[in-house]
């Protein structure tokens, strides 16, 4: 079969991709290996309940008048409606700290408010550091050079609030331990603390569901149990992608949103010199329970909350043994308008040490997964007591998981820990996009689609 361009990965800047490109008027086919759509933010069924995984949030939630911000660029340049991905704002979300707490309510200014009332003598700091955040774009950049770390010492005297900073940010998008590239931050904080959080109604399914009709109803093709063995290329462009099936898709361009190392595993065939990008190395276990009712009956308002439960902020996977000091706990019922059996869902993550787990044997497996799930359940239990005795639990996946189902070494859910930014992997035709280009959200993920798309076209 003979396309403009294949899409490797169906992930949703995959998906954004392909949007872009068929409404653009090329011939484009997405080779998705799993059954349905998504990449790490799909859905599936567990007893009769449909289970997100990934999502907690969608970030970068603005509203309409913000004409410049990623979400309204992408809703733009994909041709979709806002009000047909049914989107409810959070109620609020919280940075939580022993001796201190910040509210998020997709409102910065009452952000801002709060640091400078808890923080006083940071005020004019972290003004200059907001500042310093808004001359770094969202994408298409090189690494700034700079430390996160480094900049937020240059402004902000406070290390509780360079803590509380940190927290949200490295959370939900830091592919390196305890400090990151300023750039990238300066990205995930604008899009999880300057912006805001919403949800899908129904969460993935429904999501999904319109993102795929739009791809057809645009002329793509899609693909799913397409499982890519190897990009073929003639020296000076691709030729076409060998599917594990046999089967030969032609094109002259590729776009793959699968990862750097895992992109170049996959030419080693014409290309054996080409240097493999190092895998990535920040995984979690997320485990997923159900309650008798709603978290905000127990008096939980928040729909992220990030839980620290130390004097310090450490982005690293603890020792052996070591009980988790940070976590996210996420209630799907605490978006506005959420009803249903979502309604009554948590979900509690932490950081873990990827390797130790490639390294268990299959019969410790299961022994270790149920003791970082009790683990966490003692960490809720210092929150509300009552919430962590009530706790059933649906399911709990781990760094294998991720890998099992992705594709993504180590289970990395943010990739190798060096970016290529410009989607350049060093061969002509092939384009990276998606987490290895450094964006990431489902906003995120699909803007780096349509910047692919973009240079494809």
């Amino acid at each position: 079969m003979q396309y403009d361009v294949i899409v490797i990965g169906g992930g949703l800047s995959g998906i954004g991709a392909a949007i872009r490109l068929s409404h653009c008027g090329k011939r484009v086919v997405l080779c998705e290996r799993n059954s349905r759509l998504g990449g790490m933010n799909t859905w599936y069924e567990r007893g009769g309940v449909l289970l997100d995984t990934g999502l907690h949030a969608l970030t970068n939630y603005v509203p309409e008048t913000e004409f410049k911000a990623p979400f309204n660029q992408v809703l733009r340049q994909l041709r979709i409606r806002r009000n047909s991905l049914n989107l409810f704002p959070q109620r609020q979300s919280r940075i939580l700290f022993p001796d201190a707490e910040l509210t998020l309510n997709n409102n910065f200014q009452d952000f801002t408010a709060q640091v400078e009332r808890l923080f006083p003598q940071d005020a004019q700091g972290f003004q200059a550091f907001v500042q310093e955040v808004l001359q770094i774009g969202y994408a298409g950049k090189e690494s700034s050079g700079k430390s996160a770390n480094q900049i937020l010492e240059e402004h902000i005297t406070s290390e509780r609030l360079r803590d509380m900073l940190r927290f949200p940010v490295m959370y939900y998008g830091c592919p390196t331990e305890e400090d990151m590239d300023f750039g990238a931050f300066s990205t995930m904080f604008r899009s999880v603390i300057m912006e805001g959080f919403a949800r899908p109604a129904g969460g993935m399914k429904p999501f999904l569901e319109t993102l795929q009709q739009k791809m057809l109803e645009n002329g793509a093709e899609l693909r799913t149990g397409a499982i890519v063995e190897e990009i073929r290329y003639d020296g000076t462009a691709p030729t076409g992608v060998l599917l594990r099936s046999g089967e030969f898709l032609e094109a002259p361009r590729v776009i793959s949103t699968i990862g750097a190392r895992e992109t170049a595993q996959l030419c080693k065939t014409i290309h054996p010199e080409m240097p493999l990008p190092d895998a990535g190395k920040i995984a979690f276990l997320e485990a997923i329970f159900a309650l008798p009712k709603t978290p905000a009956e127990y008096g939980l308002q928040d729909a992220v909350l990030f839980a620290n439960r130390t004097t310090r902020f450490r982005f690293a996977a603890p020792a052996a043994g070591v009980p988790p000091a940070s976590m996210l706990v996420c209630a799907p019922g605490n978006y506005l308008g959420t009803e249903g059996q979502e309604a009554k869902l948590l979900r509690l993550s932490t950081i873990v040490d990827a390797q130790e787990w490639f390294r268990l044997p299959r019969e410790e497996y299961q022994t270790k997964k149920e003791h970082i799930v009790e683990e966490l359940r003692k960490f809720l239990a210092e929150i509300d007591p009552q919430m962590a005795k009530d706790l059933t639990l649906l399911d709990a996946f781990t760094p294998k998981t991720v890998q099992a189902w992705t594709g993504h070494q180590n289970g990395a859910i943010y990739g190798a820990q060096h970016k290529a930014p410009t989607g350049n992997i060093g061969l002509p035709g092939i384009t990276l996009a998606g987490t290895d280009q450094g964006l990431l959200g489902i906003v995120g993920a699909m803007l780096s689609g349509i910047l692919a798309a973009n240079a494809n076209i």
